[in-house]
């Protein structure tokens, strides 16, 4: 008996919100006058004429007068039923109005609320970039250009709406939703779809003295949502490094490793900047990339394969690279679960280190002629 009670009142709940929902509303008056016109008119004119004297032919009527289309096959002749019949057309263009404006209203809201970052995003197999610095913008060129508008691309931050919204017209040809909010909220996260992702890059605040920690709790939120999706994170202090790769993440860069070593090269290298940027920019017709090897290739050695390649492309090979698994703790363990094992693996636990595998990414540059070319391997090269 509690169970019926508990789902006549589940029901119940259902079908209160539901009515509450307005298109519902309005879907519903629009039916109940559909209704009313055609037993209305059926009671009125079925004695005058043999066109009203079946349900199926007034509820034809009724639509037809309600939607003012008056194809004119079939008008009621008696005064009551032409003052009935001016009662359903004026109803009808009201309500028909109340339709439209609701499924605009929809349409309306919900684009407003993607803008405000306030939806829930459906996409899979997106790139999902948490938080913002002044390098945003380049990395979102970065990608589209890399890409090719392959991968949906969601960001987390929480700019003011200005701010997001100049982003989003700047980019507004290419497939990029927002999601408002704190990216080290698991909330928030989901909301992101961050399980359904492809990858994630957690961009830190160097503006905020706290920006390393918060993409230190970014990170671990991340992993333990999906060990499997493949991290990217940005810390302005390099002594944070052992933190986030406590987190297992994958790739670290440092915010200002980089930018140091182009401004020394002004002075110390001149050209070797220049040459550089003219590779990594998003523009240029000579940037790095990275190439799948032919099958055929596998167990040749990588001199045949840069002759290959500049023979038929114009390609310079520059190096090879492996995202490669590296070996656990676990593997070095023995499959008995002995007491020193057990030791072994509690007190790793409590320095914080990983006894998963973890994927890392080996690069060799200029490899020796006769180096063979292994499965799995790409190969980096310059267009």
């Amino acid at each position: 008996m509690r169970k019926t009670y508990s789902k006549l009142f589940h029901l119940k709940n259902q079908l209160i919100r539901l009515f509450d929902n307005e298109l519902i509303k309005v879907i519903s008056i629009l039916i109940l006058m559909w209704l009313v016109g055609a037993i209305g008119i059926l009671i009125l004119e079925s004695k005058n004429q043999p066109d009203f004297n079946s349900l199926k032919n007034t509820l034809w009527w009724t639509i037809v007068t309600m939607t003012t289309v008056g194809y004119g096959d079939m008008s009621p002749q008696g005064d009551y039923s032409r003052l009935f019949a001016t009662f359903i057309m004026l109803t009808g263009i009201g309500i028909s109005g109340l339709f439209t404006a609701s499924i605009s209203s929809i349409f309306v809201t919900k684009k407003i609320r993607e803008g405000r970052g306030l939806e829930n995003i459906k996409s899979i197999n997106h790139i999902v970039i948490c938080g913002y610095n002044p390098n945003l913008e380049m990395i979102l060129d970065f990608i589209i250009k890399s890409y090719n508008n392959e991968f949906p691309i969601v960001l987390i931050n929480d700019l003011s709406e200005d701010d997001i919204n100049s982003i989003l017209s700047k980019y507004s040809k290419i497939d990029i939703k927002y999601v408002k909010g704190d990216h080290s909220r698991e909330s928030i996260l989901e909301k992101a779809n961050i399980k359904n992702a492809k990858s994630v890059m957690v961009l830190t605040d160097d503006t905020d003295i706290n920006g390393d920690q918060k993409t230190i709790l970014s990170t671990l939120t991340i992993k333990n949502m999906n060990t499997e999706l493949r991290v990217i994170a940005q810390v302005s202090n390099r002594e944070n490094i052992t933190h986030l790769r406590r987190a297992n993440v994958d790739e670290i860069i440092i915010n200002d490793k980089f930018e140091t070593f182009m401004t020394a090269s002004h002075i110390l290298d001149p050209g070797v900047p220049q040459a550089l940027y003219q590779l990594i920019d998003e523009n240029s017709l000579h940037r790095f990339q990275s190439k799948s090897i032919p099958e055929n290739f596998i167990g040749k050695t990588f001199d045949d394969l840069s002759k290959y390649l500049r023979d038929k492309n114009g390609w310079i090979c520059i190096g090879l690279f492996l995202e490669e698994e590296k070996m656990g703790i676990n593997d070095f363990l023995s499959a008995d679960t002995s007491s020193l094992d057990a030791f072994i693996e509690r007190k790793l636990k409590e320095a914080g280190h990983s006894l998963k595998n973890e994927s890392k990414v080996s690069v060799m540059i200029n490899p020796k002629a006769d180096h063979i070319i292994n499965k799995g391997e790409r190969i980096i090269i310059i267009p």
